[in-house]
């Protein structure tokens, strides 16, 4: 029912209102567009604000609800219904909104708050929240701790109308000392206000212009701005967990009551500091100063858990932290970081972090050598541990990205051009596929199965990852990517050693020995030994060179050993090498290795390379193979059950150790051999690299004295 003051002030004011309200509109837009013509009686009447807005309140002028608001919406509930929801809107938003009537109840309520203070409306806030002196604060940290002055569109202007920018206080390390102290001895949250104002000053040095002069503090010493960071960052969680304390329930979550009164009181200082902690995070370059931040951070996710935008974005840049610091200790809080957010978190928090590191990973091993993989390493080790916090999660985001994989992989079959095997063909292709490997070798781990007493929730997702590995490796079949090849099978390796699955992986090996690369005799070349640990694609220079022919060979023997080294225990040992080595021996054996093509007239019969240093190795390897099968052979004959029982089978030898077996004892060996190859590589690699860079300094001072001498 419309009131009767309602009615009274449609009646004798609302035209005139809203005619008076157009004018100024109209007026506010010349001004703005540069008009320099005269304006009207009332325009001037209305260009100066105070006046106006002294004289809109004695004529009952209408203006809190914006400008768009149509007149009959604005007074169909009434004129004190619509004070009212203003008034509320006013204490929410600590702004003063104009809003008048000409009733005779609502008008004089409204005016009378108008004509109140700034300062006692704050006051009056904080008053009816039980807050203590200390809680207290000054109107403008409050504006500037809950983003109101970003969102205003008017100048700054400090108590006496003069620019904030010429008020700016210059802050000391006496304040700083005072502020450390109150932290410390009181736990205060006045202080605690106050330094987060400060952090706020101290993330913007540097910046626009712009965006520091709303800022009540000025920072000009580096030592200042060096205590104020380290002040936020090493105080904020102890005085914060003081307040609001950090509970920890039995399945290891971390939360905070969310609901509390404190918390709400502290909830635009928490978002400020969130904000301006991301800031810094994506500024710095110092390891220990970004070691400090995220020490800070994981003990402040709790109290951010809220701000789901703003821990999506943290989460981010402690990845970019995670995957490209340089320093280790950096990288390693980094994860920290990453793995607390994963477990206090719920199913949506896990996700993001599982996705977001996996998307860093990737991005972050397109180049790999061997200065870059150590990094890559840890990388993949570290994410593995995310897949154990919740297996429901765990295998729903492996199998989509599993599948994601076996897509890229039947394109590039099914779509024969001439780069689509490129899709494949990469670092960062060949890095996922080992990635998912780990985190099935990790989580199906026979071992950790047997102590859980259930199997993984991850074990049906092998058959297909190694059914998409084995599809990559013979996917291109030549020469250039044998080391791809060779990958990829060190890989199956470590999964089938884990997960005790047995994978056929012999003929994937045997295959190559039909290759031209063996077979033809290969170039002299002075190329250093190809580095089939950290390359996927043979350059075309090692190409049909002795020198890649040698490797080769080398990688072949070594694969065959350590795919049969997987079961010298096993009791089906002997009956397991029976097919290589009837391979080998047919191969090693061959002695007729002429060409059967008809040479042409006048020229010499080719003959094909007859490699005798690897066949001697491959007859070594036959002869070890045999050694080691007849030792399993003595072994069994003392059984006495059958090979349905499948639990006398894994016990079988289990107190012989593998390095005790024949096998297992030259397979050591060449293990040492392989690493002392391996650490040569390296120290050439970079005395390679040292020498590089020598010489770029030797033409960068030519050029610099070039230079001094055209001076």
């Amino acid at each position: 029912m419309v009131q009767k003051s309602t009615k009274k002030f449609q009646k004798n004011h609302l035209k005139r209102t809203i005619g008076q309200r157009k004018q100024v509109q109209a007026y506010k837009k010349k001004t703005a567009k540069g008009n320099k013509r005269k304006p009207t009686a009332e325009g001037e009447y209305y260009g100066d604000e105070a006046e106006s807005a002294k004289w809109q309140r004695s004529r009952g002028s209408e203006q809190a609800l914006g400008e768009d608001t149509n007149a009959k919406e604005l007074f169909a509930g009434g004129v004190q219904d619509n004070v009212e929801e203003a008034f509320a809107g006013v204490k929410k938003k600590k702004k003063i909104a104009k809003v008048a009537d000409d009733s005779d109840d609502g008008v004089a309520d409204f005016t009378r708050f108008l004509d109140q203070d700034d300062q006692e409306l704050l006051n009056e806030e904080n008053n009816s929240e039980g807050s203590d002196n200390e809680e207290d604060d000054e109107v403008e940290d409050e504006k500037i701790l809950d983003g109101s002055d970003e969102e205003s569109d008017e100048e700054p202007q400090s108590k006496n109308g003069k620019n904030r920018e010429n008020d700016k206080e210059e802050l000391t390390g006496i304040v700083i000392a005072k502020w450390k102290k109150s932290l410390n001895e009181d736990k205060s949250l006045r202080a605690l206000r106050q330094v987060a104002v400060a952090f706020r000053a101290a993330v913007h040095v540097g910046k626009n212009e712009s965006e520091t002069m709303k800022f009540k503090y000025a920072i000009t010493d580096p030592e200042t701005y060096n205590d104020v960071v380290m002040l936020t960052l090493t105080q904020f969680p102890e005085v914060l967990n003081h307040h609001i304390p950090v509970i920890t329930s039995s399945g290891g979550r971390r939360t905070i009551a969310t609901t509390s009164k404190k918390y709400q009181q502290l909830a635009p200082v928490l978002k400020s500091l969130s904000a301006n902690l991301l800031r810094l995070l994506s500024d710095l370059s110092e390891p220990k100063t970004v070691t400090a931040v995220l020490i800070a951070g994981e003990k402040l996710l709790p109290y951010f858990a809220s701000f789901r935008r703003f821990v999506k974005q943290f989460i981010k840049a402690v990845v970019d932290v995670w995957s490209t610091a340089n320093d280790e200790s950096t990288r390693l809080m980094a994860w920290v970081v990453i793995r607390s957010a994963a477990e206090f978190g719920d199913k949506g928090m896990l996700e993001l972090c599982i996705k977001t590191s996996y998307a860093g990973m990737i991005k972050n091993c397109r180049h790999t050598s061997i200065h870059t993989i150590p990094l890559i390493n840890f990388m993949k080790n570290t994410a593995t541990t995310l897949y154990t916090l919740d297996r429901e999660v765990a295998y729903q985001t492996a199998f989509d990205y599993i599948r994601q994989l076996a897509i890229h992989l039947r394109n590039s079959v099914v779509h024969k051009t001439k780069d689509s095997y490129k899709a494949v063909y990469n670092w960062q292709y060949i890095h996922s596929l080992d990635f998912w490997r780990r985190v099935l070798s990790f989580q199906c781990d026979t071992a950790k199965e047997e102590k859980e007493g259930k199997e993984s929730a991850l074990r049906p997702l092998i058959y297909p990852l190694v059914q998409l590995i084995l599809g990559a490796m013979r996917l291109i079949p030549a020469a250039q990517y044998f080391s791809l090849r060779f990958t990829l099978f060190r890989s199956l390796i470590d999964l089938s050693r884990d997960t005790d699955v047995y994978i056929p992986l012999l003929p994937t090996i045997t295959e190559l020995l039909t290759s031209t690369t063996i077979t033809r005799s290969g170039k002299p070349s002075t190329l250093r030994p190809f580095d089939f640990e950290h390359n996927i694609r043979a350059n075309a220079a090692y190409l049909g060179t002795r020198i890649y022919q040698t490797g080769v060979c080398e990688q072949i023997i070594e694969c065959i050993l350590e795919f049969y080294g997987l079961y010298a225990k096993h009791i089906s040992f002997p009956e397991l090498v029976v097919p290589c080595v009837i391979t080998l021996k047919r191969y090693a054996r061959r002695k007729d290795r002429l060409s059967t093509v008809t040479p042409a007239k006048g020229r010499k019969k080719a003959k094909k390379h007859e490699n005798f240093t690897f066949h001697k190795q491959l007859l070594e390897v036959v002869e070890k193979l045999e050694v080691n099968s007849k030792f399993i052979q003595d072994r069994r004959k003392t059984v006495e059950f059958s090979p349905e029982n499948h639990v006398q089978v894994k016990q079988f030898l289990k107190d012989v150790a593998w390095e005790k077996t024949p096998l297992g004892q030259y397979l050591k060996i060449q293990r040492e051999v392989k690493e002392e190859r391996l650490r040569i590589l390296r120290a050439s690699m970079e005395k390679e690299g040292e020498k590089q860079d020598a010489d770029e300094d030797d033409v960068m001072d030519e050029v610099e004295g070039d230079d001094s001498d055209e001076e």
